[in-house]
């Protein structure tokens, strides 16, 4: 970097050499060259098995992406903070700007229904919630003083509205950089709550706390056991090296947040399927895995959840599998109603299988979807990087 020295140097590919190309661009606009710069990464998630009954408490399977949310943060003299998100379409601001004391800071923090109001007037500008949040959930919940503003820059490749854990990715890297930055001690569990507030209190959104543990807690390329209400990880497991996950947007955004659903047997299923990947992979045993996927995505439709684009997906994978193609199953992800779908197969395989019912999609409904494909290690993990003044 021309005006930082990092305090390491992160694995290529996730996400934060981007951000390190944004930030000594935007020297002398937006950063100084002369002060810390504190960054923190988290990544998205894919549902695997479960998401539909996390509410209600369930056992739910999921898996850290590649792509992830990136913050940096860089303290002010005065009381003003700045943000500032790149948006290449133009779907909402990019800049905004808001006095420590437009939230109550740092003497009486707004309560939160005032925060919901206060920073959702805007629907451009909605995103800024689960930034700002941020800062008054700390100063609320931790009683942190806030006296100084900050610079603050977010850069996510995680999909919007696609049940990947986008807005939980952000709160979680906001988080940890706003941590870092004003010297704020937070345990992995205390993250994911505190990330949890923001999503539910400030930005108003109906979630477990499933997708921010996720983000938080994860490894690259294994599979986290997971159950919210309460809060409890049960367990991780490697995700056979002859298997993987990916995933596949169905161009239909979801229909807002979903109400608890009962579990029906999805701890069962979950227990089932976890230790199927445990045992030596036999082809009946792959097939197993991919029936298990196959009957919960049956199960979205019983609910109320299903989609009509993640059902004609789901269709493509039956097929290729009678064809004999290292396709084993898949399903919609999350709550349902649209977003992803998820895909289990042969590692390295299964990818193309994914290209081809992504040529297929484009086909059927004009949609060119993103494709999920690599893991990387949630956020406690990944740790902290500081940028250092280079002196140059």
């Amino acid at each position: 970097m021309k005006h930082f020295v990092p305090s390491s140097t992160p694995a290529e590919g996730l996400g934060v050499m981007l951000l390190f190309e944004l930030i000594d661009g935007a020297v002398p606009a937006f950063f100084r060259a002369d002060r810390v710069i504190q960054i923190a990464r988290a990544p998205g998630r894919l549902d695997v098995l479960g998401g539909l009954a996390d509410h209600a408490g369930a056992l739910v399977l999921q898996i850290p992406t590649a792509e992830a949310a990136c913050a940096a943060v860089q303290l002010r003299d005065d009381t003003l903070v700045r943000l500032w998100s790149p948006c290449r379409d133009g779907s909402r601001t990019q800049l905004l700007s808001m006095q420590l004391a437009d939230l109550g800071l740092p003497d009486a923090p707004i309560d939160y229904a005032e925060a919901r109001a206060l920073l959702g007037a805007d629907a451009r500008d909605q995103w800024a919630a689960h930034l700002l949040g941020c800062l008054l959930v700390l100063a609320r919940e931790r009683g942190v003083e806030f006296t100084r503003g900050a610079e603050v820059l977010l850069h996510s490749d995680v999909p919007e509205q696609v049940g990947a854990g986008s807005s939980a990715a952000v709160e979680v890297a906001a988080m940890q950089a706003f941590a870092a930055a004003y010297g704020v001690e937070l345990g992995g569990e205390d993250l994911a709550r505190l990330c949890h507030v923001v999503e539910t209190e400030v930005a108003g959104v109906e979630s477990g706390m499933i997708a921010q543990a996720t983000a938080v807690v994860a490894e690259a390329d294994e599979l986290l056991a997971v159950r919210c209400a309460p809060w409890q990880v049960v367990d991780s497991v490697h995700v056979p090296m002859d298997l993987e996950f990916v995933g596949l947007d169905t161009g239909v955004r979801r229909r807002g947040s979903a109400p608890a659903l009962p579990a029906n047997g999805q701890d069962a299923r979950a227990e089932r399927f976890l230790g199927l990947l445990q045992q030596e992979l036999t082809p009946a045993r792959r097939e197993q895995l991919g029936d298990l996927l196959l009957d919960v995505h049956a199960g979205y439709a019983a609910a109320g959840r299903g989609c009509a684009t993640a059902d004609f997906l789901i269709e493509q994978v039956r097929a290729r599998r009678a064809a004999g193609a290292p396709v084993y199953g898949g399903k919609l992800m999350g709550h349902g109603s649209g977003g992803a779908v998820v895909l289990l197969g042969e590692r390295g395989k299964v990818w193309y299988e994914a290209l081809r019912i992504k040529k297929a999609l484009l086909a059927h409904s004009g949609h060119s979807a993103h494709i999920f494909r690599w893991s990387s290690p949630g956020a406690l993990s990944f740790g902290g990087i500081e940028l250092r003044p280079s002196g140059a």
